[in-house]
């Protein structure tokens, strides 16, 4: 899954929308006005808030901050060009303006314009070496874009700048597991753990680290904690289902994959998974109805037609087992062309 987008709208809707009404001093007219306008925002009412700096702005068109908290409202209300319009005028008005830099940077980090964010972030720090969530931002751009490497030196820089710092330890430790770095992952997301006990993902992520490490008792501590904060949480079903195997308990792990199949059932991989635990468990008919099943929802699916096919001729079934070699052979999977030069010559 892609985490890094989840966190990067949780800093987008935390980390920008801060309405510094008082840093304008103005007529006790515009006063009202802003206040108003950062009721209304607190509120929700994001174009009622922006029509108030609307009014700010035809009387005193010169005031960047009033573009710039106008830009907030355009962007909590999805007119992510609007807003970084709004952040452009701001920045021509006021060039030292950083909070302008940032906003404008999460819009363009947030469509995927993460070049242009990567610009806006470095130069807010230009301005402004002192801001941990403008180097966390910075990471999460340089790691879209492939770069964990410099995006684990901005996460770093962050944390430093502000130790329990959450999203940064997150984003390190996605970074970290896309770098293989398991145990420097481990590390990541346990700080966050200790700091946010009440998330599941942070233990899923704990899970899927120690489970690549080899250490599936301790994986299973993990997958357990996620489900038990959150009773949906599909992926940690899938994590915890894989360490059951590895551990032996293939009863456990079907359980796992029947309720990952109820929360997503349109997943062929899952109903593969499933039909190899039920292999596992001698139930050859089930894992010929899991194959079909994955075949249902992924047509030129080479391994469930392989393994199917195994099932159907054990189940006595010879012409659907050779069919379905066929089929998988054709496909280009090895395994299948060799089972079936091997059937082929019996």
């Amino acid at each position: 899954m892609n985490t890094l987008v989840p966190y990067l709208l949780l800093l987008f809707l935390t980390q920008i929308f801060t309405l510094p009404v008082q840093a304008f001093a103005s007529s006790s007219g515009e006063d009202a006005i802003l206040m108003n306008a950062a009721v209304k925002f607190r509120k929700g009412d994001f174009s009622g808030a922006a029509e108030a700096y609307s009014e700010v702005l035809k009387i005193n068109p010169g005031r960047a901050e009033a573009y710039n908290n106008r830009g907030l409202c355009k962007a909590a209300s999805g007119d992510a060009e609007g807003a970084a319009s709004d952040y452009s005028k701001a920045i021509g008005i006021e060039p030292a303006l950083t909070e302008a830099y940032n906003n404008r940077g999460l819009v363009f980090a947030a469509t995927g314009r993460h070049q242009e964010a990567i610009a806006d972030f470095n130069q807010a720090l230009r301005i402004n070496a002192v801001q941990a969530e403008v180097y966390n931002n910075l990471g999460m751009s340089r790691a879209a874009l492939g770069d964990h490497v410099g995006a684990l030196d901005d996460f770093a820089t962050a944390i430093a700048l502000k130790p329990h710092y959450p999203e940064a330890f997150y984003n390190s430790g996605c970074s970290r597991q896309s770098l293989s770095d398991h145990e420097g992952a481990l590390r990541d997301f346990l700080k966050l753990t200790a700091l946010q006990p009440g998330y599941a993902e942070p233990f899923y992520r704990c899970g899927t680290s120690r489970a690549i490490l080899g250490n599936h008792k301790a994986a299973l501590l993990d997958f357990d904690r996620a489900i038990s904060i959150n009773g949906n949480y599909r992926e940690a079903f899938i994590g915890r289902a894989v360490s059951r195997i590895r551990t032996g308990n293939f009863p456990g792990a079907l359980a796992d994959y029947d309720k990952a199949i109820a929360l997503n059932p349109e997943n062929p991989e899952i109903y593969y998974n499933r039909a190899l635990v039920k292999v596992k468990l001698n139930d050859y008919a089930g894992a010929v109805a899991d194959c079909t099943g994955a075949l249902e929802r992924r047509k030129n699916y080479p391994e469930a037609l392989f393994l199917k096919g195994i099932m159907l001729g054990e189940l006595g079934d010879r012409d659907g087992m050779l069919a379905d070699l066929q089929r998988s052979a054709s496909s280009g999977y090895a395994p299948a062309k060799k089972l079936l030069r091997k059937e082929r010559n019996r």
